[in-house]
């Protein structure tokens, strides 16, 4: 249930690529956990393959990951296939080769995406610029109360089915224990409100 619960939520938000501010977004990356191959937007190309021209183009994970150092491909792939056998988001910082200067730190986020058996059926990430970091925390800070605040307003709504099917039953031990439950949910909800609502200053 709780799988069903996540998977199902997950469908519902958006990639990363959309949510980020386009500032700290410095490439995307696509997996199809069928072929091994990813799709690599242009950033994603230059930075992770080496060549900026194989964007677009269906890669195996040598070739996907031909611009880095062969340790953090080793850790980015890693990540990826681990995600993918766990249930799991990709998260990773990788070290990449600069030819100007010392080597760059990129923040690599992602998540897979699943069918109704749990099996997985594609990925997307982005690489995000470690120096605008804030921007990808305050994001996922926003997912994350946004996904907590969907699961209170369904257990309130799961629970007032609950009710009414306790009120069929004529049981009046049930219906106390569920009113219990309502009202607390009615102040998470209240709360919740008013942590929202803009501060006067």
């Amino acid at each position: 249930m709780k799988h069903r619960r996540n998977d199902a939520r997950r469908s519902d938000i958006p990639g990363f690529v959309e949510t980020l501010p386009p500032s700290g977004v410095v490439g995307s990356w696509e997996w199809d956990p069928a072929t091994g191959c990813f799709i690599l937007d242009e950033g994603a190309a230059e930075l992770m393959a080496g060549d900026v021209r194989l964007a677009g183009r269906p890669l195996r994970s040598e070739r996907a990951t031909a611009g880095l150092d062969a340790p953090e491909a080793r850790r980015f792939l890693g990540d990826v296939r681990q995600a993918a056998e766990q249930e799991e988001d990709v998260a990773l910082d990788l070290w990449v080769a600069s030819p100007t200067g010392p080597a760059r730190r990129l923040l690599c986020r992602g998540r897979i995406h699943r069918d109704a058996r749990h099996q997985p059926v594609c990925g997307e990430g982005t690489l995000i610029d470690a120096d605008d970091a804030g921007a990808e925390t305050r994001t996922l800070l926003e997912l994350e109360r946004a996904a907590a605040s969907e699961a209170i307003d369904e257990a309130a709504e799961l629970l007032i089915a609950a009710r009414q099917a306790i009120d069929a039953s004529g049981s009046r031990r049930l219906r106390q224990l569920v009113d219990v439950l309502l009202l607390e949910v009615a102040r998470e909800i209240a709360s919740r409100s008013v942590e929202t609502q803009p501060h006067s200053h």
